[in-house]
C-alpha cells in the first residue's frame, strides 16, 4: 500500500518558486529542489515529472502573484504620475531591499530560457503584456487628470517605461547598489512630461 503523500502541491510549488527565483533556471539542481522543498527525488518527480514543469508551476505562481500585486495600484488614490512613479519605486525596492537581489522572475525566465522553451516564453510574454497594460492604464489615468502631458501615446509610452524597467531588472541582479537605477527612474520621470 502506497504511502499517503505529507504534502500539498501548492506549498511544494511555492517553495520551488523561491529556489528558483534566488537562483536560475539552469543553476537550480534537483538536489537544491529537493532541500528546497523537504521532497525526495522521487516524490518530487512523482509528483512533477520534470524540472520543467516544477518550473513552469513555479513560473505561473508568480504570475498570479504579481496580477494580484499589479491590480493593487488601480485601487489606490493619487494621480496616475503619482501611481506611475509609486509603482517604479516599488519595482526599486523589489530589487534591492530583497537580500538576494532577486530581481523580477519573469525577466529572469524570458532571458533565461525563452527562447528555447515555447511555454515558458508563453508564459512570459502573458505576464509582461499584463505589466505594459497596467503602465497603460497607469499612463491614462495621468493624461486624465491633467499630470501626464498628451504626446507618444499612452501605448507607445507604457513601452519606453516597459523597457526601461526590464534593463534596470536585468541590471539590478549585478549592481552593487540601486544608485543606478534611481537615477535612471528619475530620469525617466523628468521625461514624462
Amino acid at each position: 500500500m502506497a504511502r499517503p503523500r505529507e504534502f500539498t502541491t501548492d506549498d511544494v510549488v511555492a517553495k520551488a518558486m523561491d529556489c528558483f527565483w534566488n537562483g536560475s533556471y539552469a543553476g537550480t539542481s534537483t538536489e537544491d529542489l529537493c532541500r528546497s522543498t523537504g521532497l525526495s527525488r522521487s516524490s518530487l518527480y512523482n509528483t512533477f515529472k520534470s524540472k520543467n514543469e516544477i518550473y513552469r508551476q513555479a513560473l505561473q505562481r508568480y504570475g498570479v502573484a504579481k496580477d494580484v500585486e499589479r491590480q493593487a495600484y488601480l485601487t489606490r488614490t493619487g494621480t496616475g504620475r503619482e501611481l506611475l512613479r509609486a509603482l517604479l519605486d516599488d519595482v526599486i525596492v523589489g530589487q534591492f531591499d530583497v537580500e538576494n537581489q532577486r530581481s523580477c522572475m519573469v525577466v529572469n525566465a524570458a532571458v533565461e530560457v525563452g527562447r528555447s522553451d515555447a511555454e515558458i516564453a508563453g508564459l512570459a510574454r502573458h505576464s509582461l503584456a499584463e505589466f505594459h497594460d497596467l503602465l497603460v492604464v497607469l499612463i491614462d489615468r495621468g493624461r486624465l487628470d491633467g499630470t501626464i502631458a498628451d504626446g507618444p501615446s499612452s501605448d507607445e509610452l507604457a513601452d519606453v517605461v516597459h523597457a526601461t524597467l526590464n534593463g534596470l531588472q536585468v541590471a539590478a541582479r549585478v549592481a552593487d547598489s540601486d544608485a543606478a537605477n534611481r537615477r535612471a527612474v528619475d530620469t525617466l520621470m523628468g521625461l514624462i512630461r
